[in-house]
């Protein structure tokens, strides 16, 4: 049995409201994974309730996702991305697609949420100065987190937080959640000061710390 690209897409994105994100299979987590709610609303008759809204994000998701036809012109797409093309690109799929329709909505809201840290990121970038004292405990009040992204390859965060609005301050830390680090908090954080560099990345100059201690302001 086959359905609608279109289709699977908003019950993707409903499972995407109903849980509050991305829950994957085998998760530690008391939530049911993504895929199996949409396994068992096409499969088995359990309703997602799908929304006008994810009707309308499902359009968005493949419209950007589309995109990606573009890019293949300009660099070789990853594995998953000419999966990702192939899926969006066909009117209908089955069973075996929903792994990967489960994930989509994530992959967009990231797209999303990367694209606009690339605007708050410049517009830091033209105030940042370094910020406490090298290689000494210093604590930064009136900071913001702006930015979390996930680093497989260190299996940890890299937290960008602004202080006062316009420097920058970066540190790793593993379980985000456990402290409630979330973008657009607004906290005290106190760290060793381990660098003080321009970015070969950005160009931008930006405090990186470690052993850090986190106090959300109420």
């Amino acid at each position: 049995m086959e359905f609608p690209i279109r289709l699977i897409l908003a019950a993707s994105n409903a499972a995407h409201r109903m849980n509050g994100g991305f829950v994957k299979k085998y998760d530690d987590s008391k939530k049911e994974a993504n895929s199996s709610l949409l396994y068992k609303h096409f499969f088995q008759g359990k309703d997602l309730k799908v929304k006008d809204v994810d009707y309308e994000m499902a359009d968005e998701i493949i419209d950007y996702l589309k995109g990606l036809g573009i890019k293949a012109m300009e660099r070789d797409l990853t594995e998953f991305e000419l999966n990702v093309l192939k899926f969006v690109t066909t009117d209908v799929a089955g069973k075996e697609k929903i792994g990967i329709a489960a994930s989509l909505p994530k992959v967009f809201y990231n797209k999303m949420d990367s694209d606009t840290w690339e605007d708050r990121e410049r517009e830091l970038g033209r105030t940042s100065e370094f910020v406490g004292e090298l290689h000494a405990r210093n604590t930064f009040k009136n900071a913001t987190i702006e930015y979390v992204r996930y680093i497989p390859k260190t299996m940890s965060n890299l937290v960008t937080a602004s202080v006062d609005g316009k420097h920058i301050l970066k540190f790793f830390i593993n379980d985000v959640k456990e402290l409630k680090i979330k973008k657009g908090v607004k906290c005290n954080i106190t760290g060793f000061v381990k660098s003080q560099s321009v970015s070969k990345w950005t160009g931008f100059k930006e405090t990186m710390i470690n052993r850090v201690k986190f106090t959300e302001v109420q």
